[in-house]
């Protein structure tokens, strides 16, 4: 393979990556986050599996449906983060709750859309209200700190550290059993 079609096939993936990242996002945050109950670790995941596309699309080619791919890729990861903390904290009901809402025989790219539950979830009362905009943004659309705190007039750290502080406020309530 000449140097030219490695650097088109890069800049093939990296488009397509960027196009379902942009997409997707939300979607994928919605999907995994319902499931797991942990909207830090499912945006953790997603990422992980952005950057593991990175890697193995332009070696393994694009995949039929990259969206599930990811999906994929990021359960993957979140069911490795929580069989660590299986051993550290022994969270045997996370655990059994991924399993339970995660059919892995049966992937398709169908998948219910939870961007909703994650809008009011984003609104709970337990959050500060002037944070639910900004968390609605950074969750469900997939903007970072930076371009949120620039529409709202504030240093990019500082929102990144309230943005921080409302995920991690209290995880319990962030989703009714």
């Amino acid at each position: 393979m000449n140097k030219g079609s490695q650097e088109d096939i890069q800049s093939a993936v990296g488009r397509t990556i960027e196009r379902v990242a942009r997409e997707s996002y939300g979607r994928l945050v919605a999907y995994l986050s319902v499931h797991t109950h942990d909207l830090a670790s499912a945006e953790d995941a997603l990422s992980e599996a952005l950057v593991s596309a990175l890697k193995a699309w332009p070696r393994d080619g694009l995949p039929q449906n990259p969206e599930a791919w990811l999906l994929t890729t990021a359960r993957h990861s979140l069911v490795d983060v929580i069989r660590h903390q299986r051993v550290v904290l022994a969270s045997e009901p996370t655990l059994a709750l991924l399993k339970e809402n995660s059919p892995e025989a049966n992937l398709s790219t169908e998948f219910p859309d939870e961007r909703l539950k994650l809008l009011f979830v984003c609104a709970h009362p337990a959050i500060d209200p002037a944070m639910h905009t900004p968390l609605m943004l950074q969750t469900v659309l997939g903007l970072d700190a930076g371009r949120i705190a620039h529409a709202f007039l504030v240093p990019p750290k500082t929102m990144g550290q309230r943005l921080f502080r409302a995920k991690t406020k209290n995880p319990r309530w962030w989703y009714p059993v």
